[in-house]
Parts: structure tokens; sequence; C-alpha cells
């Protein structure tokens, strides 16, 4: 893989899969890929564009997504359409409303200490079971005291010394990394699903043991497509409502709306 080519054919402010999938949807616009032949393999794709092949699969996964292709086992991946399809998608306003989260809350920092990403409780995609994170343990209260949330934030060791500053100061910590480190978070992953409070998470939150409540887990990722933040957060039930838009999309990036 060169490296050195695959960043300077895509920008840093857009992740390098997505813009080669905005390039082979033009392709295939154009008719330079014809609807019912098959794309050139990941190989080839990598030679092409200069990029991974980890970036080529994240591509072709989108174009999945947006109806353009559908992949089959052995014999590749094949032009569906030259239409993207209507699609319902999230829409949020995810990063404001988690700055004005943590602006009316308080984190008070328990137990700190590095493992190794083999030891976390959670997956930590594109680390080595040997790599050095430090995790930290908090809760989350509301400015009346109350807890709001059991928290384990892992961060990758190259940021380390944003450490010192959780819970002291009121912004969120994948902005702490950004300040002092000059990185670019691009997006952020995430998953909520329905859990029994453990014992040991119960006594922090002041709710029974086995009680029910929601876990949220996030993944930070950098404008290098690098997970550097994951945070898995424990909320009780009654204490956390999530609401969302659905809208609908179009090929053109509009609206469905009339």
């Amino acid at each position: 893989m060169n490296k050195k080519a695959e960043s300077v054919l895509f920008s840093p402010r857009k992740p390098r899969y997505v813009a080669l999938a905005e390039e082979i949807t033009e392709n295939i616009g154009k008719g330079s890929y014809a609807v019912g032949t098959l794309l050139p393999s990941e190989a080839e794709l990598c030679t092409q564009h200069c990029v991974s092949r980890h970036t080529v699969r994240e591509a072709v996964r989108l174009l999945q997504e947006l109806g353009l292709v559908t992949r089959q086992q052995g014999l590749g991946t094949r032009i569906r359409s030259d239409k993207v399809a209507s699609r319902y998608v999230l829409a949020m306003d995810a990063i404001p409303d988690l700055w004005q989260y943590v602006k009316n809350t308080q984190l008070k920092v328990g137990r700190h200490k590095v493992i190794q990403a083999g030891n976390a409780l959670t997956p930590l995609p594109g680390a080595d079971e040997n790599d050095r994170w430090n995790v930290i343990e908090a809760v989350r209260h509301s400015k009346s005291g109350e807890p709001i949330a059991w928290k384990q934030v892992y961060i990758d060791s190259r940021y380390s010394k944003v450490t010192g500053d959780i819970g002291r100061r009121q912004i969120p910590i994948y902005a702490l990394i950004e300040e002092r480190y000059g990185i670019k978070t691009v997006s952020v992953k995430q998953e909520i699903s329905a859990v029994a409070i453990p014992k040991e998470v119960a006594g922090s939150l002041r709710v029974k043991a086995g009680s029910s409540g929601l876990m949220i887990l996030r993944h930070y990722i950098d404008s290098e497509e690098h997970v550097f933040e994951v945070t898995m957060s424990v909320y009780p039930a009654n204490r956390f409502r999530y609401s969302i838009e659905l809208r609908l999309e179009y090929g053109n990036g509009g609206s469905g709306r009339q």
C-alpha cells in the first residue's frame, strides 16, 4: 500500500473510502462500469486508486448500502444499478447534543489504569491485543448530584496526556484530544442496547442490581479511519431519553420532503 499516494489523492476532511465510493459511483453513472458487469477486483482497485484493501472493502460496503452493487461469493462485485436507491437514514444533532450534555453535568473520575487492548471489556477496533490503552472509570452526575451514567472510557495511549483534564474541564473527551493533539474526529459510531445493570455498577448509580438499563457504546474515528476513543456508558432506564428523526434521502442527497 502506498500511504503517501493515498493521502494525496483523498482529502483528510473526508474518509478515503467515502471518496472512493463517490468516484466509483460517478464512473457507474458515466457508464464506465456498466450495469450487469463486475467491478474490478479488490487488488485491481487498490492499484488503480492507490488505496488499501480496507479502504476498498469499506467503499464497496457503502456502494452495497446505496443499492448500486451486490457481492456474490466466488464471483465478485456486480453492478446492480446506476441509480442510488431511496433509503432511510438516521438524522440527528449528535455532536451538539453531546456538548450540551457534558456542559450541564459533571464527570467524577474513579479508577484510571493502563491496559492491553486484549483485556478491554469491549473490542477496540483496529487495535492489536498488546497495544496499550488508557482506561478510565467514571460516573456522570446531574447538577443536583443524581448519578446519570456509569462510564468506562478507553483512550489510545498515544493521547494519554489528556487523562489529567478529564473531569476537570466540561468539554467532551474527544474534543480534549482534538485540542491537544490536532487530530480531527470525522465520525462517531454508536450502538444502543438494553442491559441488566450489573452489581458492580448498580451501587454507583444507586439502583438495584439487575434492574433495566441502557448501554451506549461509542467509537470515535479520526480522519485516518483510526478508532482513538471508545466509551461504554450504562444508564438506568428511567434516566435516559434518546430521540432521532428518520428522513428519506434520495440519490442526489436531497430530502424526500416535498
